[in-house]
């Protein structure tokens, strides 16, 4: 088990970051996911050490985080949000430093310095001062940073932030490796779905302080309502397509269906099971040309998930970002 948290809350003077956060989580490629404010950095500090929790417990690979801070600290890597970096230490500097902060020998820190800057892609930039390096390679220094003592789990906060979209997929193409090898396993902690999508199996969903999901992203999406895209049988006058559209919708929603627009044309989006809606168009009279059902994307799963506040208010960032990101 990664992590084991039981009533977890913090507070920073009246304002609450985490309220009751309790679930388990395991798998190698893990997202946290969660608009700006969900608490989501906070959880990772306190999973390191470096905050403590006002109530409950949180187990990070199997210790106890407030009791043994230097035993979890001892088998983690962590990337923090930021630049993170020593003024007048080169790239190789950086990360000998950090292995020999973990207990390495000089020399063996140097050495392992090397091999993990050669597995971040920074072989020809090692020796340059990393005041020098660009965002892009800033992220990749921070890793190596954190991967330099051969941990069995990294925590990554936030780490293709302000990243161009070749350097941004060049790091997503570096945790996928880190996912099918004999690499640690890593927490991402991110508010852009396509980046857990694309590199992880498993995910925690915040809100609010609050966890509203751990578990396999196939059984995140399992969990959604099916959706299903329609066409009314209409004529080729666009007014009788119009006129149809909107009636069989109308009627639709007075079934307690929740219907949207879809995104090709003449077409609705319906989450209601397939008998209610052929049932409302044979009330109707209004054959349906054509039924399928529609696959959700994980954005949209995760906009159902935290329904409990505004879709507005919790989706406009998250929609935003991951539109980016396709």
């Amino acid at each position: 088990m990664l992590l084991s948290l039981r009533g977890v809350c913090k507070r920073f003077g009246g304002f609450q970051a985490l309220r009751d956060v309790t679930g388990e989580i395991e798998g190698r490629a893990v997202g946290l996911l969660g608009p700006n404010g969900a608490g989501k950095t906070t959880l990772m500090k306190i999973c390191v050490g470096l905050l403590a929790a006002d109530e409950g417990e949180v187990r990070v690979l199997g210790i106890d985080a407030r009791r043994e801070p230097g035993r979890v600290r001892a088998r983690l890597g962590y990337a923090a949000e930021g630049p993170g970096r020593i003024p007048g230490l080169t790239g190789l500097e950086s990360v000998a430093y950090a292995a020999e902060l973990c207990g390495l020998t000089r020399r063996d820190a140097f050495l392992r310095a090397h091999e993990v800057l050669d597995l971040v892609g920074l072989d020809e930039a090692r020796q340059r001062e990393v005041e020098h390096y660009s965002t892009g390679m800033h992220q990749r220094v921070k890793l190596a940073m954190a991967l330099v003592h051969d941990p069995e789990l990294v925590l990554l906060d936030e780490p293709t932030s302000g990243l161009d979209p070749s350097s941004r997929d060049e790091l997503l193409e570096l945790l996928e490796r880190l996912r099918d090898g004999d690499g640690p396993a890593f927490l991402l902690s991110t508010h852009l779905l396509h980046d857990v999508e694309r590199t992880c199996d498993t995910c925690l969903i915040m809100d609010r302080g609050q966890l509203r999901f751990a578990g396999t992203l196939a059984s995140l999406r399992e969990g959604a309502p099916r959706e299903f895209e329609l066409r009314p049988l209409a004529s080729a006058r666009a007014d009788d397509r119009r006129d149809r559209l909107g009636a069989l919708r109308a009627g639709l929603e007075r079934a307690g269906a929740r219907v949207d627009v879809g995104r090709r044309p003449g077409t609705l989006v319906v989450a209601l099971p397939p008998a209610r809606i052929w049932e409302v168009s044979r009330a109707l009279d209004i054959p349906i040309a054509h039924l399928e059902a529609r696959a959700l994307s994980l954005e949209e799963v995760f906009l159902r998930t935290i329904r409990g506040r505004d879709d507005d208010d919790a989706g406009a960032e998250m929609s935003k970002q991951a539109g980016h990101g396709a």
